[in-house]
């Protein structure tokens, strides 16, 4: 197996997380991807979409005593991302993996082949992924930290398992969606990650996460049915700023709050043919959702 991906799906992640799923299948040649189910109606679903080269993972799998406590304190998201180095760690060791494993978040979408970050960077333990601010955004890094934390790649060796022990010790201990004494959830212990171990690069890939947080500082268009940034191909972005309030309106929470055509109306299609996918076989099932703190700030859209 070539490339192994990884991701955390809640109920309201779902219809995100099966876009992520074929825009992998779509532009990915030989990939697995491990879906940790964060609940039964989640497990159920995927199971019954027959996802090719999916493999679920309940989180009943991983949970103990103590991850149970910490799910009765800990809202849905901070619990997710509180299991993320557990459930990465957990792969690493259980599962026949090839030379690496790559996390993503949920609302991650592939627009090209990733292989060029990997062909690019060889020698590493963990790959992260900056988040590149705009210049207008430079000073929120102070408080979400240098890296992101949708997407991660760990060399499958005894040196990226130390570094995922250190990092579920943290976030056993703190893992919360505010900023408290330098923390902020799972994301800004990854500032600490190059201080601590060795071999913990950049990801200087272009077209990797592009972002809401980032994307002002390219210029995108299509050529030759790709869509590119400046000169560079886009492989990935991170539409951390789209809400599905139903299966015909959106939400839009971060960046410059604008409906791009190249990026934004594709992706909500996908989304769209996703959520008509799994009305067909769970019609009472309802993953649409935006936090209260964003209700009055987000721009609304129908489509």
């Amino acid at each position: 197996m070539k490339n192994a991906f990884c991701t955390i799906l809640s109920r309201y992640k779902l219809y995100q997380g099966i876009a992520l799923y074929q825009s992998l299948l779509y532009n990915t040649k030989d990939f697995k991807i491990y879906i940790l189910c964060m609940d039964d109606d989640v497990y159920a679903i995927c199971n019954q979409l027959n996802l090719y080269n999916a493999i679920l993972v309940h989180v009943k799998d991983l949970e103990n005593s103590s991850l149970t406590l910490m799910k009765n304190e800990r809202a849905l998201n901070e619990y997710c991302w509180t299991l993320k180095p557990i459930f990465i760690k957990y792969l690493l060791e259980q599962r026949n993996l090839g030379e690496h494993l790559t996390y993503t978040d949920a609302d991650m979408c592939f627009f090209n082949d990733p292989a060029p970050i990997y062909e690019k960077n060889t020698e590493y333990t963990v790959m992260l992924s900056p988040h590149d601010f705009s210049k207008g955004s430079r000073e929120i890094e102070l408080i979400c930290g240098k890296y992101n934390s949708g997407f991660i790649v760990f060399r499958n060796n005894k040196s990226s398992k130390k570094v995922l022990t250190w990092w579920q010790h943290k976030c056993m201990e703190w893992c919360y969606d505010r900023v408290d004494g330098g923390n902020f959830g799972d994301q800004k212990y990854l500032d600490l990650m190059p201080r601590s171990f060795e071999k913990i690069f950049r990801i200087n890939t272009p077209g990797v996460n592009i972002a809401p947080w980032n994307e002002q500082k390219y210029n995108f268009r299509r050529r030759d049915g790709k869509v590119y940034i400046n000169n560079h191909k886009l492989i990935c972005y991170h539409f951390s700023g789209l809400r599905i309030i139903d299966k015909g309106k959106f939400a839009l929470i971060l960046g410059n709050k604008k409906v791009d055509e190249l990026i934004y109306l594709p992706y909500i299609h996908i989304l769209k043919d996703v959520i008509e996918k799994i009305e067909k076989i769970a019609p009472d099932f309802n993953g649409f959702y935006i936090e209260d703190k964003y209700r009055d700030s987000a721009v609304y859209f129908n489509i």
